[in-house]
């Protein structure tokens, strides 16, 4: 823990400096997923030539490294300077619906820098915030997360417990945050397929369920970089009212909202992640 706290002390430009090493080591001599990434970029935007793919490729080693030591930032920034560093276009579509009474279902992607984006969240929020995770098998590792993902008041939900704690709380306003775009495991049924990037994508169904068990709006967290270190955040509607709307019309509008995410800033998504391994049967 001492290590990743001292790498947290670091100014921001010799984190940065660090971080064109590391990603110049994982792309030039570890080669990390370069297979995966390739292939997953290649599949995604078929009508880029080789050369506008393999320099997205070589540009989201850069994003990869630089949120990896973003996010352990998270353990000493101060909320003066994050605030300066990380913006909420449009805080009051959730805080609004907090006034009404109404908890909100607030996801997003593995974009730019996620873990930012809760943290912001917890600073600007109204309500308070179950943020769902999945465990890691490293105790270690685990705690950190959960101690940077407790930064400025999140609460960290493990997904398994999810709808118990719904259920206690579903008289009470608050946010359920959650990051709903990465591959089920093939042992998970409970799953929804979905045009993404291409592709016949599966995604989980649980966001799309939650909402509908309670009624409770969801609305999508873009996020942009503005600068090396600098983002800005806007919500956007999935859906008001998720009874209107079935599972699977639910999960599309979240996939078609990536999409255009990714499709804007290629380079800031997780190529490096196996997304379609699982194919539809």
């Amino acid at each position: 823990m001492i290590l990743f706290k001292l790498i947290s002390w670091l100014p921001f430009w010799l984190l940065y400096l660090i971080s064109d090493l590391m990603a110049f080591f994982a792309e030039y001599i570890l080669r990390y997923r370069s297979a995966v990434i390739l292939k997953n970029l290649r599949k995604s935007f078929p009508d880029k030539s080789e050369a506008e793919i393999r320099k997205i490729k070589s540009r989201y080693y850069k994003n990869l490294t630089d949120v990896a030591l973003e996010t352990f930032k998270l353990l000493s920034i101060s909320k003066e300077e994050f605030t300066k560093r990380m913006k909420i276009l449009n805080v009051e579509k959730v805080n609004d619906l907090y006034n009404k009474n109404i908890s909100v279902i607030a996801t997003t992607s593995h974009l730019c820098n996620w873990e930012w984006m809760l943290a912001i969240c917890a600073v600007h929020f109204k309500p308070s915030i179950d943020a769902v995770y999945q465990e890691i098998k490293n105790s270690f590792f685990d705690k950190l997360m959960i101690r940077i993902r407790s930064r400025f008041g999140s609460i960290p939900v493990e997904k398994k417990q999810v709808f118990r704690e719904s259920l206690k709380k579903r008289n009470l306003p608050h946010v359920i945050a959650l990051v709903a775009d990465q591959s089920p495991p093939r042992s998970d049924e409970q799953v929804i397929w979905a045009p993404f990037l291409n592709q016949d994508t599966v995604f989980y169904a649980g966001m799309a369920r939650l909402a509908k068990s309670f009624n409770w709006p969801i609305v999508f967290g873009e996020m942009r970089r503005l600068g090396r270190g600098y983002y800005e955040m806007e919500f956007k509607d999935i859906c008001l009212n998720p009874e209107a709307l079935n599972d699977e019309q639910i999960i599309s509008k979240y996939a078609e909202m990536v999409e255009i995410s990714i499709r804007e800033n290629p380079e800031s998504w997780l190529w490096s992640h196996n997304r379609w391994k699982r194919n539809r049967l």
